[in-house]
This record gives structure tokens, sequence and C-alpha cells, in this order.
């Protein structure tokens, strides 16, 4: 008997301590865990897809590591995607050969393995230690991940669906869940199940309790007496007010000449439903479920939130039209060059997308840096580690691969990706907002991450309720 718990301990610990997603204040992979856990066999598909990507990318990398080392931690992360990229799409393919349904169902997440946090923090660490046993971290770091998958998808599947993989498993008699196979219900999911594995957690000393902290609270000190917490540096000063007083006249003036214009004005029913539902209905955080790795970590401080947000917002929507620019003009044309001459018919949009858009994002951010250094400084030195962070931020990706393959137009792409960086920005601040007021102090029945995690549930919810609103 104590032999069988022993075992049992080894092999919980295995899987949960240092487990990206399950244990507290981890933050990492929370995306995908968060969008393919309504069904057990997505969360099979990307945990398999993860752990090929990850094994696969690293035994081409490790070669060649002293090089990609002292390359610089930007050029270091570009590197590394590309090479990730390249066996994604391997697996794109592998998963529509052989689960054509199930790789339908969730390609958008599959591409999006390439910004995978887990992915290349694996890697990455495991640059710095010998093959065979960055290998066992990287197999253990997956194993984790699709065991947390596969936790959540248990969770949610049979109460949303009533099947496990297609079975029966709860009679029809009973009702659905279906907030559970929802967006909301992924927050709500994941936060429930932090908060039922936590006295677990904690019992086997795989995670420790956080320290209660407050920032308005006094730190007594034995000679000094109390001592007030600083305050926070976000203030808004009455110049920026009246800034903000008039970038809303000047708003207002804008859409009443754009409605005195037909022109003007039938653009503007076109784009104003797109960059609204954008923003609001179809959020890249609280309806795509991404972005929320940088989202958790950026929301502890206000300044840190905002400042990314507007970096995120450049990036995203500039990136967006140089990529739709490359998609269409360089790799659709050069596959229709190549029709002319070759009896193959080879698709480079097909097979390349994904690899080009990681470099074209990558090169744009460090033309973007080099350019803030040389002639703005001051902007640079605000926002240049913000710039450096956002390479790896899954929307700047996920902002071209949702819209530019689908066919849509130069500006709705552009539009859409504008929509989705103020989207993140917004829910960012938001977050950064309630954090600070510490409406939950962590205890042994909930981390800060988790507490986070509901709060964008219930903004979920809330968006949720709006979008059924019908306003066009």
């Amino acid at each position: 008997m104590v032999g069988l718990k022993r075992h049992i301990r080894k092999t919980s610990k295995f899987f949960l301590r240092d487990n990206l997603i399950l244990t507290a204040g981890a933050g990492l992979g929370f995306c995908s865990a968060l969008a393919v856990t309504n069904k057990l066999e997505n969360s099979l598909t990307m945990g398999l897809g993860v752990l090929f990507v990850a094994m696969g990318s690293f035994s081409l990398i490790y070669p060649f590591r002293r090089l990609i080392t002292i390359a610089g931690s930007h050029h270091k992360i570009s590197l590394l995607m590309i090479i990730v990229s390249v066996f994604v799409t391997i697996f794109a393919f592998f998963a529509q050969a052989f689960v054509p349904e199930v790789a339908a169902s969730i390609r958008a997440y599959i591409d999006l393995i390439t910004t995978n946090c887990i992915v290349l923090a694996v890697i990455s660490e495991g640059l710095t230690v010998p093959f065979w046993e960055a290998q066992k971290k990287i197999l253990k770091a997956c194993m984790g991940y699709a065991f947390a998958l596969i936790l959540l998808a248990f969770l949610r599947e049979p109460l949303g669906f009533g099947t496990i993989m297609g079975f029966s498993v709860i009679p029809e008699t009973f009702p659905r869940v279906v907030l559970m196979i929802t967006p909301v219900g992924g927050f709500f999911a994941l936060a429930g199940f932090r908060l039922m594995m936590r006295p677990f957690l904690l019992k086997a000393r795989i995670v420790y309790q956080e320290a209660a902290s407050c920032e308005c609270a006094a730190v007594e000190t034995p000679e000094e007496g109390p001592v007030p917490a600083p305050r926070s540096k976000f203030e808004i000063s009455r110049k920026s007010l009246i800034t903000i007083g008039l970038g809303i006249c000047l708003f207002i003036s804008i859409i009443v000449h754009i409605r005195t214009s037909p022109t003007l004005h039938t653009q503007f029913l076109i784009f104003l439903p797109i960059l609204l539902n954008a923003l609001f209905f179809d959020g890249i955080v609280l309806s795509k479920l991404l972005g929320i790795c940088p989202l958790l970590n950026k929301s502890r401080q206000i300044d840190a939130a905002w400042k990314m947000g507007i970096a995120v917002i450049i990036v995203m929507t500039l990136s967006t039209a140089l990529n739709w620019v490359v998609y269409n003009k360089v790799l659709i044309m050069g596959s229709d060059v190549l029709a002319k001459y070759s009896s193959m018919s080879i698709r480079l949009e097909k097979i390349f997308y994904l690899t080009v858009f990681i470099v074209t994002i990558a090169v744009f951010v460090q033309t973007l840096s080099v350019m803030l250094r040389k002639f703005a400084r001051t902007a640079y030195e605000q926002m240049g580690q913000f710039l450096e962070l956002i390479t790896v931020n899954c929307i700047v990706l996920a902002s071209a691969t949702f819209t530019i393959p689908t066919g849509t137009s130069f500006m709705v792409s552009t539009i859409t990706a504008f929509g989705y960086g103020l989207h993140w920005l917004m829910v960012t601040v938001w977050l950064a907002l309630l954090r600070r007021q510490r409406l939950f102090v962590p205890t042994n029945a909930w981390d800060e991450d988790t507490i986070a995690i509901l709060l964008l549930g219930i903004m979920a919810a809330i968006f949720t309720g709006i979008g059924m609103i019908r306003i066009f």
C-alpha cells in the first residue's frame, strides 16, 4: 500500500509539477487549453501536435545551438519560430490526411502552435543542457500539457455534448450545459479545475501558497512604524484629459462629415460593423481565446498594460497589412507563375504562408525597433521592450491567419486587425484595473492567475450577452 501511494505520488508529480497550465503562477499555454478542449479528439490532436513540433524542432535546432544562442534574444526567438513553423506545417498536413474533421475544426489553432509559449520555452531552455536531458524535459512538459488538455476535455465535452469521442456517456434526458462548449465555459472550466486541484497540489507540495500582498496595505516595521506603499505611477494629467476630450470631439466631427458624404457614408457603413465585431462581439481574447498568456503577465501593472497594448495595436495592424500584400502579391502570383511552367499544381500560399507570415512579422518588428531607436529615442525607451515581446504574441500571427487566407480584402483584414488590437488593449487594461483593486487575495483556495481567469470569464459572459443584441 505504501509503495502504491509512492508510485501515485511520483506519477502525479511527473504530470503536475511544473505543469504550465494547471499549476499556480505558470500562465503558459492557456490559449489552446481554452480553445480546443471542448472535445477530447481536439485535445488529443493538439497535445500530439505540440509534442511532435517541440521534439522535432529541437532535434533540428540543437546542432546549431551555439549560432542561435549568440544571435541575440530577438533574433533567437525569430529563428526558433521559423523552424517551428516548418514542423507545424508538416503536422498540419498529417492531421489533414488522418483526421480531416478534427484538423478542419482546429486548423487555426494548429497553426498557432508556432507561437505556443510552452513550445518556445522548452526549446529555449533545452539549448542550455545536454541533448537527451533536454528531450526528457520537453517530453515531460508536453505530456503535462496534453494531460491538462485531456482533463479539461473530460470535464467540458460530457457536460456540453453528452459524449466522449463520439460515444454517449450522459443520457439524452439529462440537460446539456451548453455554456461548457463556449468560450465563456472555457474560462470557467479552467478556473474551476484549478480551484478543485489546488488543495491536492498544496498538500502534495507541488505548488505553494502565494504571499498575500496588497498595494494599498501598509508595511509594518518594528522601529519606524507603518510605511505606506508607493503610489501607482498610473495617473492621468490634465493635459491628457484635454487631449482625450479633443480627440473625442474630432472623432464626432469626422463621423458627422462622413455621414454627409455619400461615398464615405457607404464605406463607413461597410467597415464600421467589421471594426465593432472585432472590438466587441468577436474579440481576439474573449471570443477566440488568444493572447491570454501575455495578457495575464502584463495586466499585473496598469502602466505595462497600456504600453504593451499600444505596441500590439501598431504591430498587429501594420504587419497584417504587410502580410496581406505578401500573401496576395507574392505567394499567390508566384503560384500562378509556377502553374504556367509546371504540370504539377503547387500552391505556395497553402504550403509556405505560415512561415512567410512569421518572417514578415519578425522582420517588421525588428525594422520598427531600429527606426524607433534611431528617430524616436523616447518612444523606443517607452515601448522598445514591449516590441521585442510582440513577435511571440499569438494574436499578431492570428490576425493574419484568421483573415488573409480566407480571401478578405486589404481594408477588411487591416480593420479587423486594428479591432483585434483595440480589443486586446481594452481587456488588458480592464483586467489590470480589476487586479489592482485586489478584490480577492490569494489563499489556499485560489491563486492570482485563477482569479484573473475567473474575471476574464465574467468579461466574456458580458460580451457574449452584448453580442446577442442586433445592432446592424
